[in-house]
């Protein structure tokens, strides 16, 4: 693995292994817990006039800018695939981070960043909401693939589900190479209740369609059906998941 490899795992791997408000989970490998990330996400929807090309035009500046002023997160664009339940979003942009860093990513934006701020802001409209990302798997494959897919599925624990018991249930799953990432997001900030159909959301990183399709294929011809069905009747009801093209615009390792 050469050092930008390694440089980029290092905040995947702060992307492996992790649960909330409960005791910590333990990874597939049952690996020590890692802390929490901060999560951003910015819902946008593209201005009057204005094209997705516009939007590759800012962060071509901006990746320019954060490179000179040390900026270290690693920021994903992420656009409709299989979207339902009436989801309007046309853009997601998805920042991870630690709390320090994306902290002071805005110190440094506040500082000397106000007119690429304002850049952007011309090109889309956009909400922000924080989030706490425990991370629970993370494949090395990913660190150079930089166009995949994201698939996110908001969960509410059953009545009667402690956290403690659902903490349970998570720290016994395994991934296979199928799945990049996996993680749990809780909100934060910028967020009510309400806004999100659920407490908590799954989030999973594929390489590819192919791959998430061939995950599909396990749960609906593999069997795979099973441990999900029991988790839905057993310990959380979900929304069902929707599914996102993901291109990384910024890995840490080009700040």
């Amino acid at each position: 693995m050469n050092k930008t490899q390694v440089k980029n795992h290092v905040i995947w791997s702060l992307i492996a292994t992790c649960f909330l408000i409960a005791p910590p989970l333990q990874a597939d490998n049952h690996g020590e817990a890692a802390d929490a990330l901060a999560m951003e996400s910015s819902i946008c929807a593209l201005n009057d006039g204005k094209t997705i090309e516009d939007l590759d035009g800012f962060f071509k500046v901006f990746k320019k800018w954060a490179k000179k002023n040390d900026y270290n997160t690693f920021l994903t664009v992420n656009t409709p695939l299989y979207v339902g339940g009436k989801i309007d979003i046309p853009v997601l942009m998805l920042e991870f981070g630690s709390y320090q860093e994306l902290g002071e990513g805005w110190d440094k934006i506040g500082e000397n960043g106000q007119e690429l701020l304002a850049s952007l802001d011309d090109v889309v409209t956009c909400s922000r909401n924080l989030s706490h990302y425990f991370p629970m798997h993370s494949s090395e494959s990913m660190d150079s693939d930089d166009e995949r897919v994201l698939v996110v599925n908001w969960c509410g624990r059953h009545e009667g589900v402690s956290w403690d018991d659902i903490n349970e249930v998570h720290a016994g799953w395994s991934f296979n190479e199928n799945i990049g990432h996996a993680g749990l997001i809780f909100p934060a900030l910028g967020v009510r209740n309400g806004d999100f159909p659920g407490e908590f959301g799954h989030l999973r990183v594929y390489p590819d369609a192919a791959a998430m399709l061939a995950e599909q294929n396990k749960i609906s011809n593999e069997e795979g059906w099973r441990q999900r069905e029991k988790y839905f009747d057993t310990s959380a009801k979900c929304a069902g998941g929707n599914a996102y093209l993901q291109s990384v615009v910024i890995r840490p390792e080009e700040s």
